[in-house]
């Protein structure tokens, strides 16, 4: 089958006709075979039944003509001869032998016109059955053979018996016929063949890959998200119990899918309450923070303590506001407060606000700059900058000591391309296809026991992709990563 192209093998279609084919064509070569074989045997058995009806009428009027004219008129006697012969093609010469083995007569003769010369038969077994009383064959009949000879005994009217008549038979009219033989049963067994094909691909098309073909499609839309879509077959069988599993299985899909969205609706909707509510708390937990840390009364470690619970309230406050936005982002808000922005300047900016992270782990910034000043873009200030935040704060986090970040700006055509490239600990293989997923956090993470609830980088992609830009990353375990940002210029 290699010579078949490999998306013929793919169609059940085409495998079920070339099966069928070649069951079909086995069938009929075998029945051809037996039926040709069986026709050549009966034709066999005709001819001898034939031949044998032909010497018990024509021994009589042969011995009676010999008798007669032999001796006194040889010409009348082959006439007589030719006359009978020509009854029976399949007789291709006859014998008079007499019961001593001589041969009186040989049809062979005739051709001549010559009287037969003296000749004796020496076989014993041919001997006996010429000197038998009975009618004999040779060899005799059986279910694997037919006679090529047979010996009728000539009775004289008043019972003697002189000789008897060796018949020779010829089987060369069936082998003349054989090819009409085999072109008719082959021309049969082909038509046939065509029929059977013909009904046999017509009746499983239409009872059973018609309607595999039929859940098929419906299986394609299902999976393509039509969880609507109904596989109608009626076959009342294994195929019609395949579409009903299908349509169950996209019924539960569909209910599980909507059991989800009302799940996540209300995730989100106490995600936004608790988020919300907790704003307000926090802003006066932070302004009382401020007027004790202003007081000057509260010192020494007691002032330290207080310090260290401004920082937590920092950090939660950052939380509810990631949250806050996260809400916002998913349910497809449009970006609001768009304005021209300046992404140098917003970058240094990010850069000296956390200069003091970077200060305490010895890393250093180098800022690559385009020759030519970069244009303003219209954008959400506060998100681009907390999306390009979380980027350089990931940089600082996950350097090493003593380590660089390198902030790339440069313009690509009606894009600007920011990058922020780092030599800390790299992203593992494993971990690469998981990076912007909602809650991930990778194992290294865990291991340099950072802070955060993995909604950085996710939520960093969804502020990129709500301004129509992009965002990608390369990286190499032990060496380091760049996060690459591209913001078109005129969305």
């Amino acid at each position: 089958m290699k010579f078949l192209p490999q998306i013929f093998l793919r169609s059940l279609r085409i495998k079920f006709s070339l099966l069928v084919l070649f069951l079909l064509l086995l069938v009929f070569s075998i029945s051809s075979s037996i039926l040709i074989y069986q026709n050549v045997g009966n034709q066999r058995k005709n001819l001898v039944l034939q031949v044998r009806a032909f010497t018990n009428l024509s021994t009589k009027p042969i011995g009676d003509a010999y008798s007669l004219y032999y001796d006194s008129g040889y010409l009348k006697f082959q006439e007589l001869m030719k006359g009978i012969l020509d009854l029976n093609q399949d007789i291709e010469r006859v014998q008079i032998v007499s019961v001593s083995g001589e041969a009186l007569f040989d049809s062979a003769d005739l051709a001549s016109g010559k009287v037969n010369e003296a000749r004796t038969v020496s076989d014993k077994n041919i001997l006996n059955k010429i000197n038998a009383n009975t009618d004999s064959e040779i060899p005799p009949r059986s279910a694997v053979s037919q006679p090529n000879q047979i010996i009728e005994p000539y009775f004289e009217d008043f019972g003697a018996h002189p000789f008897s008549i060796r018949y020779f038979v010829s089987y060369d009219s069936i082998s003349k016929n054989l090819f009409s033989t085999v072109l008719t049963t082959l021309v049969l067994s082909l038509l046939l063949l065509s029929i059977s094909i013909l009904l046999i691909v017509f009746v499983v098309n239409r009872t059973i890959l018609n309607p595999i073909e039929v859940v098929i499609r419906g299986a394609r839309k299902i999976s393509l998200g039509d969880l609507s879509h109904t596989i109608e077959v009626g076959t009342k069988d294994e195929v019609e119990d395949l579409a009903l599993a299908v349509n169950q299985m996209a019924q539960t899909l569909r209910k599980n899918i909507k059991d989800l969205q009302e799940l996540d609706k209300l995730k989100d909707e106490f995600v936004f309450l608790a988020s919300h509510n907790l704003r307000t708390p926090l802003t006066v937990i932070k302004g009382y923070l401020e007027l004790i840390e202003e007081d000057k009364a509260v010192t020494g470690n007691i002032l330290d303590k207080i310090e260290k619970i401004a920082l937590s309230t920092k950090d939660l406050e950052r939380i509810t506001e990631t949250l806050l936005s996260l809400v916002s982002l998913e349910k497809g808000e449009e970006v609001a407060l768009k304005r021209s922005v300046d992404l140098v300047a917003m970058v240094e900016k990010i850069a000296d606000e956390l200069g003091s992270r970077a200060i305490e782990k010895k890393i250093s910034f180098i800022f690559e700059l385009p020759a030519d000043p970069l244009p303003k873009i219209e954008l959400d200030e506060a998100r681009i900058k907390q999306a390009l935040a979380g980027l350089i704060d990931n940089a600082i986090k996950f350097n090493k000591n003593e380590g660089k970040i390198i902030v790339k700006l440069e313009r690509k055509g009606n894009e600007v391309v920011v990058s922020v490239a780092d030599t800390g600990i790299g992203i593992p293989e494993g971990e690469k296809d998981k990076v912007f997923k909602k809650f991930h956090r990778a194992t290294d993470v865990l291991t340099y026991n950072y802070t955060g609830i993995g909604l950085g980088l996710y939520l960093t992609k969804l502020i990129i992709e709500s301004h129509q830009g992009k965002i990608w990353f390369e990286s190499e375990l032990g060496k380091g990563s760049t996060f690459y940002v591209s913001l078109p210029i005129n969305p």
